[in-house]
């Protein structure tokens, strides 16, 4: 078996592998065939890409036969000069495809997870009336997300529901607000 063939099989691998993958999230999109599931992503600790993904070694193998192919029979180069450029096409667009994923969803990612101490100063408003000296539940911003939390008075005075407050300090799982000026 020659080296030409070798490219023309991982070509035809790799874009087997795109169109199976893409019509997998096509038919997903659908509503169709909900229950298949296929993550090969490489979705990787908060949302990260790994460098070494399903996605990266399929967009390795399939640039490598491209460039195999484009090197053997177009350029009519043979042994190393024609693995050279395979091997140097495959890590290109995988090292693309890596970079991709990774700026995609280091844009995408919204994580719910906060320092308790970024709200202070805050606005929220009362959505469970706070009563004198007593816990309500006020609903506030954070990170695009809106979140609710058991609220106190800071000078223990009621707050009806519906009225906006600031938040002063956070004890514990308690807010603790005041009235907005």
């Amino acid at each position: 078996m020659t080296l030409g063939f070798v490219y023309v099989g991982l070509l035809a691998i790799g874009v087997t592998y795109a169109l199976v993958s893409g019509a997998l999230g096509w038919f997903s999109d659908l509503g169709v065939g909900d229950d298949i599931h296929v993550d090969v992503s490489g979705h990787f600790d908060a949302g990260h890409a790994h460098p070494i993904s399903g996605t990266t070694i399929a967009t390795f193998i399939t640039g490598f036969g491209a460039g195999g192919v484009v090197a053997h029979y177009l350029l009519r180069w043979t042994g190393l000069a024609s693995l050279a450029t395979a091997t140097a096409c495959g890590v290109v667009l995988a090292l693309a495809a890596y970079l991709v994923l990774e700026l995609i969803f280091s844009q995408t990612q919204a994580g719910t997870e906060y320092e308790t101490g970024e709200v202070v100063g805050r606005d929220a408003e009362v959505v469970t009336p706070i009563p004198a000296g007593g816990t309500g539940e006020v609903a506030y911003l954070a990170h695009g997300q809106r979140e609710v939390a058991a609220a106190r008075a800071s000078d223990g005075s009621p707050v009806p529901r519906g009225r906006p407050v600031v938040i002063e300090r956070v004890v514990g799982q308690t807010i603790y607000v005041r009235p907005r000026q």
